[in-house]
């Protein structure tokens, strides 16, 4: 695997000259802005050239900025101004460093040098998990997949969810995640499944129900007036957009989409160095002469994997597994659900999010939601839940609501979903908890107290869960950064995402917060 860095923009037909057939090209372009006018003589650098301006679609100047290039390579845009410390984090670019100028004070933010890869095991099959598999198969690595129940059967088995960021007008980590991630979710979506087939090219209406949402719509416009990410609609504008009476103005994002979660978990899993262990339950995880060996069951027959990396892309399961086992990760019951609609007359062209959200039809049905209860754990379709979701919609859109078909019984999805104290997802490699409390224990009497242990970590080991209601925005982009950091190739992800991510970050805060960590 190659690594390309330019300190300014390459002419695309001698940079397609210099790549020739090189499929996981890594291209790093550090550049303080995109250039005004790109042009190509050469049909290699005209598809460059292509990409450059899709990616440009995306990029609301995040300081780094991540699109998929040819078959397993990647395009990243880097702003000077965190390149230094974004290179600092980067094997593949710092000799031996693997520090920055806040991991110096917090080693635990450090991440470990790459390890031979011998063999890897995922555990779990939603977004996250089918996600992470398919970014290390399409750089050549073989892995095992192991699922509980079947695919996308958790947090990721709703009829249909949307894809669009729902940001901040202030530029903090979560705006600055979702982002990164929309556009590489949504190119990750149009290169893995046709339109239609999955998923609903429909754009998503972000609705101004409120005077919060109304004041934070408007200021994203005032701050982005030439954006072709999203632009400001009135209830007319709306309407006219979605076909139908909206009550509201709000943002457009005319590429967000309505996917079928399982659809694409499916295609990202169907790859031939993807193998894939449904109804298979992880029961125990050792650490066996250097190798990780995993203990499961199957139908009744136990059986044992081994394999130089783990990466836990659970859930809400996550916390049961060495060596995150007893993290306090938080837990929240959602319920989606499904209709048919009476009349084409109603049917939104578009999907809307406003208290609730709903989404054109797809095979026969819409989907709407969803409810959010905290510390439950029921995966049972509720009653209770499903006239919630009837009563939402009928709140704000009555006339839509009035022109679907009552459920004799509840219909759509329940599931857990995770998150965790910031609202975070825990993306990276994991350390030794138990030796971090003891190492780190000076923390719970000050926690500026400076540190500069090396870090003991679980070698091999990798976390990419915790994604709420947002697997699919952010979990792509942050499977893109495990593989990265396990090859030891450039990350997605800026310096201050990898440490807002980091999954130490969970231990390290029972100690300054005085919480009691169940081992």
């Amino acid at each position: 695997m190659n690594i390309y860095v330019f300190h300014k923009w390459p002419d695309p037909d001698e940079l397609a000259k210099q790549l020739g057939n090189d499929q996981q090209a890594e291209i790093v372009i550090v550049a303080e802005k995109w250039p005004s006018s790109l042009t190509a003589v050469s049909p290699a650098g005209q598809t460059i050239m292509q990409q450059w301006l899709e990616a440009k679609l995306f990029w609301q100047q995040q300081p780094v900025f991540c699109y998929p290039f040819r078959r397993s390579g990647k395009f990243t845009f880097i702003q000077p101004q965190v390149y230094e410390q974004w290179v600092q984090l980067n094997s593949g670019l710092a000799n031996s460093t693997h520090v920055s100028s806040e991991s110096v004070s917090k080693p635990w933010l450090t991440l470990p040098p790459p390890i031979p890869i011998d063999s890897v095991i995922i555990i779990g099959a939603g977004i996250a998990g089918a996600a992470t598999a398919y970014a290390l198969a399409r750089r050549g690595i073989a892995v095992t997949v192991i699922e509980q129940h079947t695919i996308a059967s958790a947090a990721s088995g709703n009829h249909l969810g949307l894809l669009y960021a729902k940001i901040s007008a202030h530029a903090t980590v979560q705006t600055e995640l979702l982002l990164a991630g929309y556009g590489y979710s949504r190119t990750l979506l149009k290169n893995s499944l046709s339109a239609g087939q999955g998923w609903l090219d429909c754009g998503v209406i972000h609705l101004d129900y409120n005077s919060a949402e109304q004041k934070r719509n408007n200021l994203l416009a005032l701050q982005n007036p030439h954006s072709m990410l999203f632009q400001s609609v009135t209830a007319a504008e709306a309407s006219q957009i979605a076909g139908m009476e909206v009550p509201y103005g709000g943002l457009w994002w005319p590429y967000g989409a309505a996917i079928n979660p399982y659809s694409l978990v499916q295609s990202l899993l169907n790859h031939p160095l993807i193998q894939v262990l449904t109804a298979t339950k992880v029961n125990a995880i050792s650490r066996q002469n250097d190798l990780w060996q995993i203990a499961c069951q199957n139908q009744q027959k136990s059986f044992y994997l081994n394999a130089s990396h783990i990466v836990i892309c659970a859930g809400a399961e996550s916390d049961s597994l060495y060596p995150v086992a007893g993290w306090p990760l938080h837990k929240i019951r959602g319920q989606t659900t499904t209709a048919s609609i009476r009349s084409e007359a109603l049917q939104p062209k578009c999907a809307l999010s406003g208290t609730s959200y709903i989404t054109p039809q797809w095979q026969n049905k819409l989907c709407f939601g969803a409810t959010f209860l905290p510390n439950q754990t029921n995966d049972s379709l509720s009653a209770e839940d499903e006239n919630f979701n009837w009563q939402q919609l009928r709140q704000w859109l009555p006339r839509l609501a009035a022109d679907l078909y009552p459920n004799a019984s509840p219909q759509g999805h329940a599931a857990i979903r995770c998150d965790t104290f910031d609202h975070l997802p825990l993306v990276g490699p994991v350390g030794d908890t138990s030796a971090m409390l003891i190492k780190y224990a000076q923390l719970r009497l000050d926690k500026n107290y400076p540190l500069t242990q090396p870090c003991p970590w679980q070698p091999g080991i990798f976390i990419n869960t915790a994604h709420g209601s947002r697997g699919l925005v952010t979990a792509p982009l942050c499977s893109e950064a495990i593989a990265a950091t396990m090859l030891g190739l450039p990350s997605p992800l800026s310096a201050r995402l990898q440490h807002a991510l980091h999954p130490n970050r969970v231990p390290i805060r029972s100690l300054t917060h005085h919480q009691t960590f169940r081992l």
